[in-house]
């Protein structure tokens, strides 16, 4: 019996992560996320009385997806800039392909939305890089004029930014290759200059020289 409410949870859970996703949080409804789909609205209110539980959930799961990437990564990551990397490429990864992950990082723009009690995305997000960066720092790798809380902070807005554009921009639009270009370009400014080279190397998503610029007529 607990295993099938779990799975409803899930179900009622991935409807409403489309909606918000495809519509924000103003512009979905609780009758948006049962329309047509095997939910009843009583199965949804058992489980979420109200539009802010289910965003908040969703934001809550959302809120471990880095805390989580690290715990599995940093064994096979022991540097700190390597394990930055690695974690950025795999939440992309994660955003590509999962509807919940994606509608959480809008829910998180729209944060005043939804109530004092959402999970601060952004900011735990941005703690989670400051930490790295000051790991590598202490690690030989990171510059040390760079102001750990700025460099961390633009970093996940950055992300954050690419991840809204290419949804925005096509369905099939490869955030990972937005995301090489941006670190190709971030590096050099963040890395020492002796360690920029094997950085790219050690990582080889970025260790490729950026496609050529199409015209078109």
């Amino acid at each position: 019996m607990q295993a099938r409410a779990e799975r409803t949870r899930r179900v009622i859970m991935t409807a409403a992560a489309e909606m918000f996703e495809a519509r924000g949080y103003l512009g979905t409804s609780l009758q948006d996320i049962v329309t047509g789909r095997q939910v009843s609205k009583g199965a949804l209110y058992f489980h979420f009385p109200s539009k802010e539980d289910l965003a908040l959930a969703i934001l809550t799961e959302q809120h471990q997806l880095w805390p989580t990437l690290i715990s599995e990564l940093r064994e096979h990551q022991p540097r700190a800039i390597h394990l930055l990397l690695e974690v950025f490429w795999r939440a992309a990864g994660i955003l590509r392909d999962n509807a919940l992950a994606r509608a959480g990082t809008r829910l998180a723009c729209e944060h005043a939305l939804i109530g004092a009690s959402a999970p601060p995305l952004f900011s735990g997000w941005t703690d989670i890089v400051e930490q790295l960066l000051r790991e590598a720092r202490q690690q030989g790798d990171l510059r040390p004029d760079a102001d750990t809380r700025v460099v961390a902070e633009f970093l996940v807005a950055s992300f954050t930014g690419l991840q809204r554009m290419s949804a925005l921009k096509a369905p099939d639009s490869d955030l990972h290759e937005h995301l090489a270009v941006m670190w190709r370009h971030l590096l050099p400014g963040l890395v020492k200059p002796e360690r920029v080279a094997t950085v790219m190397t050690d990582f080889p998503a970025l260790d490729q020289p950026p496609p050529a610029a199409s015209s078109s007529c």
